[in-house]
């Protein structure tokens, strides 16, 4: 009788354990598709599946890059009490160029940043995170294209490894302009 209520803590313990130290969030797409995003708090990185980068035929040398700048910042709220030596990292991943929803694929680019947090005057955490990007596009693309952006925040500590983690997605967003530099913010809750 003993047994069971130690291998239901020993159940829980590594299922939680497991939940910290990957997080996974799934954007539908049509016809049953979706694209997964998981996020690994050891090494703050966001991985994606279910998107491919299409390999357009009209892309061209004479074609000019869409180019700009997407500056994301995190502010972080700890209302969980983390130990001493915590480092809490950051991860952006932006999705960007003309979005077939239909079939899973993007002509544009896949951009990944990470970071580590730092503390903000007021109290609690801020990330701010650079997205430099140069995407080749097919002339019109329009009313195709668009903006997905995945963010992340992992609390590791150098003796516990990852204690918790968020990983949340936006959406899907107007592509910027050409040459422009846009900005978002995210708060997230650990």
């Amino acid at each position: 009788m003993r047994l069971f209520p130690r291998l239901a803590i020993a159940l829980f313990c590594a299922a939680s354990t497991l939940a910290v130290h990957a997080q996974q969030s799934t954007l539908a797409l049509g016809h049953g598709q979706a694209v997964s995003f998981a996020y690994d708090a050891a090494q703050g990185q966001i991985s994606t599946s279910g998107l491919q980068l299409n390999p357009s035929k009209a892309k061209a040398n004479a074609v000019t890059p869409t180019t700009g700048t997407i500056d994301v910042t995190l502010t972080i709220a700890t209302v969980t009490r983390f130990p001493r030596n915590t480092q809490f990292r950051c991860t952006v991943t932006a999705i960007g160029g003309i979005l077939n929803l239909n079939n899973g694929t993007v002509d544009g680019g896949i951009e990944t940043v990470s970071g580590v947090a730092t503390a903000a005057a007021g109290g609690g955490l801020t990330c701010s995170l650079a997205i430099p990007y140069s995407w080749t596009l097919p002339a019109g693309a329009g009313a195709q294209s668009g903006l997905i952006l995945a963010y992340a925040v992992g609390a590791t500590n150098v003796h516990d490894g990852p204690i918790r983690s968020s990983l949340q997605l936006d959406g899907i967003e107007n592509l910027p302009a050409n040459g422009a530099t846009s900005n978002f913010a995210f708060d997230v809750t650990l």
